[in-house]
């Protein structure tokens, strides 16, 4: 698969400053399409993580559906700072470039963990917030594995066999009825596998437990309306992590989904679209 192009049509790419002039690449299918409603996808993912709930949220709302800097197909400089701030200060200057006042903001896993400090830090900027089982403080053992990487790991990560390895953590911790083949495998693996990739998705972990301490003190100052989508077979996210952010956010509800794991929005994409369009359409 070729890195260095879209894995969708639609498919842009900006310089940010905020970003030391690197790139971040969005899909962004209908422009002025509706209520603008900013995708941000999780975790060594990618835009890609949406490919399902695309094509039809796309009917009602302006979907900008984000690479996180320094993952998936935006740029990955090696000598820039990946703390959540830093990577909040993007997304609003995406924002901003694409003179955007405020949007809904969709946030899933750690996105979700950027949606709410978002919402907490500019809360001027967002108008309601959906979260796809977020990380949050609290998220042993996957946190505390998470500090454990190191750039020095790089070489062990690029070797064949650590794909095998990431199929079956995939396969048994995130996902409860999708087939993880090779299709699959080639999305998820080909940004990774471009150039800083494994660099910057391994410095990005290592900050993962020190970032969600310090979102903790800030879920009190969301405002925002704010609806909660778990997976109930989710093993990445404890159901008591979900509940802590149902009781500290202060407009939140909760939706459980019975067939999903950690990425509802993949396995029960209907659903997740009639939900999210339900709560957006509701009146404020």
């Amino acid at each position: 698969m070729d890195t260095t192009r879209s894995w969708h049509p639609a498919g842009q790419w900006l310089a940010l400053t905020s970003f030391s002039g690197a790139r971040v690449h969005f899909v962004r299918p209908r422009p002025h399409a509706g209520p603008p409603l900013l995708l941000i996808h999780g975790f060594a993912q990618s835009s890609w993580a949406w490919r399902f709930v695309l094509p039809q949220l796309c009917q009602h709302f302006d979907v900008i559906a984000v690479c996180l800097p320094g993952i998936g197909w935006s740029d990955k400089p090696a000598d820039v700072d990946y703390r959540y701030p830093a990577q909040v200060a993007r997304l609003v200057e995406l924002l901003d470039r694409l003179e955007l006042p405020s949007a809904h903001v969709c946030g899933s896993s750690m996105g979700g963990a950027l949606a709410l400090w978002l919402a907490a830090a500019h809360r001027d900027r967002l108008q309601k917030l959906i979260l796809v089982g977020p990380a949050a403080h609290g998220m042993f053992p996957a946190a505390l594995l998470a500090e454990t990487q190191h750039e020095a790991l790089a070489p062990m990560w690029a070797l064949p066999g650590f794909a095998l390895i990431l199929k079956l953590g995939l396969t048994h911790g995130a996902y409860k009825h999708l087939p993880i083949d090779d299709h699959y495998m080639a999305h998820f693996l080909a940004p990774l596998r471009s150039p800083g990739g494994i660099v910057a998705t391994l410095r990005i972990a290592r900050t993962f437990r020190k970032d969600l301490q310090a979102l903790e003190p800030l879920l009190p100052l969301v405002q925002a309306p704010t609806l909660l989508i778990w997976g109930r077979h989710d093993r990445l996210v404890p159901r008591h992590i979900i509940r802590h952010v149902e009781r500290r956010v202060p407009q939140a509800r909760l939706l459980v989904y019975d067939g999903s794991g950690h990425c509802p929005q993949e396995e029960e994409p209907g659903r997740f679209v009639a939900d999210v369009g339900d709560f957006l359409r509701e009146a404020p």
